[in-house]
């Protein structure tokens, strides 16, 4: 759609936005140039709120595992302690199953919010040498906290007991996420993925 249609001797071309140029040569020679002002359009749609619900274990039984996922339909975030997770009474979502079955692989448009709950497990191994797992993502671009916290140094999540934390992606690209408490011999392979892209539906 034009927005706006801009007239302008040859010698001022402001350039704002995106724009097309049209040549007309009027009657006398003279030249105009018309610039065509169009706004920029995402085609990343408007933006969901993703809930990813997660288990946390040492790597050798499985790392951390994508157990459902769903889109908040309603403002306000279900109510969450560390005892007993999440609070899905009454609250308006709507499940749907990722297009990856790899269940580490988590695919977000720019500009969705997603909101982790991850709950650590005790896997009663004798590889495990830890009480505590912890979560940290990096990326290509700094992370907008919406609620929760996302320490720099990683946050700790005692066996029994949930952490949350709620991330907006701004910038498209490959994220990861990870352990930050050292859990078992295998502890640098517990991880998952993050791809944010334009378009993606699940």
């Amino acid at each position: 759609m034009i927005d706006k249609i801009l007239q302008v001797s040859k010698r001022h071309l402001p350039v704002v936005g995106l724009l097309g140029l049209v040549v007309i040569a009027a009657a006398g020679g003279t030249v105009y140039y018309y610039q065509f002002l169009t706004p920029h359009q995402s085609s990343c749609g408007a933006p969901s709120h993703r809930l990813v619900f997660m288990t946390a274990e040492i790597q050798e039984v499985g790392g951390f595992k994508v157990y459902n996922t769903a889109f908040l339909n309603q403002t306000s975030l279900p109510g969450f302690n560390a005892t007993y997770g999440p609070n899905l009474a009454g609250v308006n979502l709507k499940d749907y199953k990722p297009s990856l079955n790899d269940n580490k692989t988590i695919n977000v448009n720019v500009g969705d919010e997603v909101t982790f709950y991850i709950k650590a497990v005790n896997a009663s191994d004798s590889r495990q040498v830890s009480s505590s797992h912890g979560f940290q993502i990096s990326g290509p671009a700094t992370l907008a906290v919406v609620s929760g916290s996302l320490p720099a140094a990683g946050a700790t999540i005692l066996f029994g007991t949930w952490f949350s934390v709620t991330i907006r992606f701004d910038t498209a690209g490959a994220y990861i996420y990870f352990c930050t408490v050292v859990c078992s011999a295998q502890h640098g392979s517990m991880n998952g993925n993050i791809s944010v892209s334009c378009g993606t539906s699940v």
